[in-house]
């Protein structure tokens, strides 16, 4: 649903999409005979201002500008004509009562990291303002002291696309060994220490208000995982005919979760899709399908695309940290990992 912001003849008005800015009205009167090279829009922080891409078209009552991603809550937004400003907006904050935010949960679920860790996943109740990051998150050792760069430096940073969820890569370059940021730095995490990872309450979201609390995720480092996940030795548990219980499979590991929601399919023996919903499991070390429809007897197979990760970055064909010369080292290629079964009664 799209509304606008009441204001005057002469005054820029907001337009509104399902609680987000998306758009600024500018009157005719304010522009005469527009031209849209003179016309643009800037975010205004601290005494600088950024452009912001978007569109310009020429509505009834005057000029639409629409951003190529919404407006955020709590800023302000010069429009500019012919270098001149000609008004400034504040797009308002959302009310206390529907402003309330929370870090949903921060995954790897689990306590304990392998050493060569490579990703972090923050799960947010709703739209948090991107490229903040680096000011609200924190990696404390067990001294409590704050450690520098172990977080990749990302422009844009990794979010989904309704900005909930964000992934946090721990540096690359400082995992791999022989590599020179690994030589001159570390590793970002050593085996057997302890670490926690705080994230700020300060930090406000896309559509305004900031979080409730601080949050913190405690865990301790073990040793480097330096094996690729290897789908024959997962367990499954074989649902029977005529019933939508759950075919499960125990990964007897944590595997990648963001990647765990996209990797998955089962067909039957005709290669038809089987429909149905897929969760995760405890700690992310298995996942269940239940099907929409009661199983059948017969053949089935679960395809697992080979991108699939573990905690450490190694997927289903090869290592993280795999040497390219050494060619002995190099599993074969493959789109799937295929997993046969049966159900016969």
């Amino acid at each position: 649903m799209v509304s606008c912001g009441k204001k005057s003849g002469n005054e820029i008005s907001i337009t509104w999409e399902n609680e987000r800015a998306v758009g600024l009205v500018i009157p005719a009167d304010l522009l005469g005979k527009p031209d849209f090279a003179q016309l643009t829009v800037r975010l205004v922080q601290e005494g600088n201002s950024v452009p912001i891409l978007g569109e310009l078209q020429e509505i009834d009552t005057g000029v639409l500008f629409t951003p190529l991603i919404p407006f955020t809550r709590g800023q302000s937004y010069a429009v500019l004509y012919a270098g001149s400003v000609i008004e400034t907006i504040a797009i308002p904050e959302l009310p206390d009562d529907e402003a309330n935010l929370a870090v949903t949960e921060i995954y790897p679920t689990q306590d304990t990291l392998p050493e060569n860790q490579l990703k972090l996943f923050i799960k947010f109740s709703r739209p948090m303002r991107e490229g903040e990051s680096a000011s609200y998150v924190t990696l404390l050792n067990s001294d409590d002291d704050t450690l520098q760069g172990v977080f990749l430096d990302l422009q844009p940073e990794l979010w989904n696309e309704n900005q909930t969820m964000l992934t946090l890569w721990l540096d690359p370059g400082r995992i791999k060994r022989d590599l020179i940021p690994n030589r001159e730095m570390g590793a970002p995490l050593e085996t057997g220490q302890s670490y926690r990872v705080v994230i700020s309450e300060r930090w406000k979201g896309k559509l305004g208000g900031k979080l409730d609390q601080v949050y913190v995720k405690d865990f301790v480092v073990t040793t480097r995982d330096s094996t690729s996940p290897n789908p024959l030795t997962w367990i499954l548990d074989i649902p029977k005919a005529g019933t939508s219980e759950s075919a499960n499979l125990d990964f007897s590991e944590a595997l990648d979760f963001s990647l765990l929601q996209e990797v998955f399919r089962i067909k039957d023996k005709e290669n038809q899709k089987i429909t149905g919903k897929w969760e995760i499991g405890f700690e992310e070390k298995g996942i269940q399908f239940t099907p929409e429809i009661p199983w059948k007897k017969g053949k089935y197979v679960v395809e697992i695309e080979s991108r699939l990760e573990d905690l450490a970055g190694n997927n289903l064909n090869r290592l993280f940290e795999i040497d390219l010369l050494n060619h002995s080292k190099v599993a074969e290629a493959s789109d799937f990992k295929k997993l046969e079964f049966e159900i016969r009664e």
